[in-house]
C-alpha cells in the first residue's frame, strides 16, 4: 500500500535511472573511437568523426536520433509500461544504426594482405564502450517493463 502511495505522489516523472546511464554510456561509446587504419593514420573512426564531417554526418545521424528517443522514454520508464518498451526499441535502433555505421567503417579499410587485418587495427575504447551501453540500456529498459507490469 505505501508502494502504491509512494509511486502515485512521485509526480508526472518516472526517471529509470539505469536506462538514462545506458543512453550516456552508449552515446559516450559511439563518439569515442573506434579504431584507426594504421598507428600513424590521424582521423580515427567514430560516431563523432562521421557527425562532425564537413558535409554533414548523413544516415549516420540517425543513431542520435535513436539516442535521443531513449533518453526521453528514461524519463518516464519507472511509470509507464508504453516508455519503458519505447526504450527496448530505442535500445534495437540503436543498436542496428550504430552496427550499420561500424560494418560501413570496416568495409572502407579495402583489401589486406594480412590473414587478420582486423586484428592489426589500433583499437580505441569507443566499441567496449558502446557495447556496455547498449547492453545496460536494453537491460533497464526491459527490467522496467517488468516492473510495470507487475507492479
Amino acid at each position: 500500500m505505501a508502494e502504491a502511495a509512494r509511486t502515485r505522489g512521485a509526480g508526472f516523472f518516472g526517471l529509470e535511472a539505469g536506462m538514462l546511464a545506458g543512453s550516456l554510456i552508449t552515446l559516450l561509446g559511439y563518439l569515442t573511437p573506434w579504431f584507426r587504419k594504421q598507428d600513424g593514420y590521424s582521423w580515427s573512426y567514430s560516431g563523432w568523426a562521421y557527425a562532425s564531417l564537413s558535409d554533414g554526418g548523413g544516415w549516420t545521424l540517425l543513431t542520435f536520433g535513436w539516442l535521443l528517443l531513449a533518453l526521453g522514454a528514461a524519463l518516464f520508464a519507472r511509470h509507464s509500461v508504453t516508455a519503458a518498451m519505447t526504450g527496448v526499441v530505442a535500445a534495437v535502433g540503436t543498436l542496428v544504426t550504430s552496427l550499420a555505421v561500424v560494418a560501413a567503417s570496416f568495409s572502407t579499410m579495402g583489401e589486406q594482405t594480412a590473414l587478420n587485418p582486423v586484428a592489426q587495427l589500433p583499437f580505441g575504447i569507443g566499441l567496449p564502450i558502446l557495447a556496455a551501453g547498449l547492453g545496460l540500456l536494453l537491460a533497464t529498459s526491459v527490467r522496467a517493463i517488468v516492473r510495470g507490469e507487475t507492479g
